[in-house]
């Protein structure tokens, strides 16, 4: 089966799953969400061994995974702390090599990508008196339409077009080009989102979310791109057939995800 052919399957496959989670939303989503998060983790810790920065695995987890579904339970944010003074005080005494390098490497994968992921669950909880359960969901629904409009349009503009490269060093195929054509793919689909189904949103909000989305979920790809060269893996995992690993395939939510809440509920005010 050709690399092309497993990704569209994966795809037939993982996209109604996780619109339909989007759909139900609370529990049902949250547990989706906690999982991409904690299966993105483990992948980044297991790629940030490989470049001589172990960590620990399990601290780490139990503080992602607190982190995770911290949109849904709000008291578990004392338990996250409790989990980090622990560790942090535990680390002076610990008998593993390195554990500077390993309390670093631990907090790091618990907020990138474990925390910054679950700003989806935020999108879709958030309430206020404009955005209700369905809005919620179309707003989420349009940073997922959004990203993977970026990523299409720059793709192609980048394979057609493309003469300068953008990160040389990190990635040699991505181009100056691609990144403007994913940007401007991103505005477009954002047009077309707020003559259908975005009418509560107001123009400018519609352009600014076009903006983030399309500019974040390109840094969160060149990040990810920028800890697998190092690593001196392809991939960061093989759960998903053509895909790679889940980082892989959410490694632009994990960045534009919090940017476009951040945005709607403190610029725009949507949310309460």
């Amino acid at each position: 089966m050709s690399n092309l052919t497993q990704r569209i399957l994966t795809a037939l496959v993982g996209a109604p799953l996780l619109a339909g989670a989007a759909y139900l939303g609370g529990w049902y989503f949250g547990a989706v969400v906690l999982a991409i998060a904690l299966i993105a983790q483990h992948e980044l810790y297991t790629m940030l061994e490989k470049t001589g920065m172990p960590s620990w695995r399990v601290f780490g987890l139990v503080l992602g995974a607190l982190l995770a579904v911290r949109a849904l339970w709000p008291p578990v944010l004392p338990a996250a702390v409790v989990v980090t003074l622990a560790m942090v005080a535990w680390s002076p005494f610990a008998r593993s090599a390195q554990p500077a390098v390993r309390l670093g490497t631990t907090l790091l994968g618990a907020i990138y990508p474990a925390a910054l992921v679950a700003f989806l669950t935020d999108l879709r909880v958030g309430r206020s008196a404009v955005v209700g359960d369905w809005e919620a969901f179309l707003l989420l629904l349009t940073l997922f339409l959004l990203i993977w409009a970026t990523d299409i349009l720059a793709y192609v503009v980048g394979k057609s077009f493309g003469r300068h490269a953008l990160a040389p060093s990190i990635s040699p195929k991505k181009t100056w080009e691609g990144a403007f054509g994913g940007a401007f793919g991103a505005i477009g689909a954002a047009v077309a989102l707020k003559l259908t189904l975005l009418p509560f949103l107001a123009w400018p909000h519609v352009i600014a979310v076009a903006l983030i989305c399309g500019v974040f979920s390109q840094l969160g790809d060149l990040a990810e791109s920028q800890i697998k060269r190092e690593a001196g893996v392809k991939d960061s995992g093989t759960l998903l057939p053509g895909h790679g690993g889940f980082l892989d395939r959410f490694d632009a939510m994990v960045l534009a995800a919090p940017a476009m809440f951040l945005y709607l509920k403190y610029i725009a005010q949507l949310y309460a």
